[in-house]
């Protein structure tokens, strides 16, 4: 009898040990096929990035497509900045909503040197609840479609697996530093100050 119980707990607390393995074993290959190159810089394709050398720019990536109230806008909408916040966020995530007043903060810091956008995961489904959501928290950045033809490519440099995620973009259309997986509310400052200094 003693020895049936304790086979059965051995071979449970195996089980768990293999568990806990493979998960982290997911986990690290996540991360890993999703980080950037050593040097803090993931490359875009060549073709729909517009090369500029001057201190500020026009968002590297062409597009052209409606925003959360129907405007139709481009790359030219987001000014010419030092710059570019890519957020890549979805209404049915918590933390995404709840650090919105922190983003709209964050905005109105760094507005004038860092443009913002954000790619909407669950645009065609939630348009609405994301009107309300921007207005509530006073963000007044661009939000437009995730999954429409013209972000593709950025999209790719986006996703990370997990909502919310960030990067900021150099006028080369690359990631300047590395994603920011997760809600960071007022950290995203350490991140722009960073990219800023480069």
């Amino acid at each position: 009898m003693f020895f049936s119980k304790f086979t059965r707990l051995a071979v449970i607390r195996f089980a768990l040990v293999i568990i806990a393995l493979l998960s982290l074993i997911f986990v690290l290959l996540a991360v890993s096929g999703n980080s950037a190159p050593s040097d803090g810089v993931q490359s875009a394709d060549a073709d729909l990035v517009k090369q500029d050398t001057s201190d500020t720019f026009v968002f590297p990536f062409q597009f052209s497509t409606e925003d959360l109230y129907g405007n139709m806008v481009t790359e030219d909408s987001l000014g010419e900045k030092e710059l570019f916040f890519v957020h890549y966020w979805a209404t049915w995530c918590g933390p995404c909503v709840m650090e919105m007043p922190d983003l709209a903060q964050i905005e109105e810091k760094y507005g004038d040197r860092v443009g913002f956008i954000a790619l909407l995961d669950d645009y065609g489904s939630a348009k609405t609840t994301a009107i309300r959501i921007a207005e509530s928290s006073g963000v007044t950045f661009t939000m437009v479609d995730a999954k429409h033809n013209s972000f593709r490519t950025l999209l790719k440099m986006v996703r990370s697996g997990y909502i919310p995620t960030t990067v900021l973009i150099d006028g080369s259309g690359n990631i300047v530093g590395e994603q920011i997986i997760g809600a960071v509310g007022e950290g995203y400052e350490k991140f722009i100050d960073n990219a800023l200094q480069r």
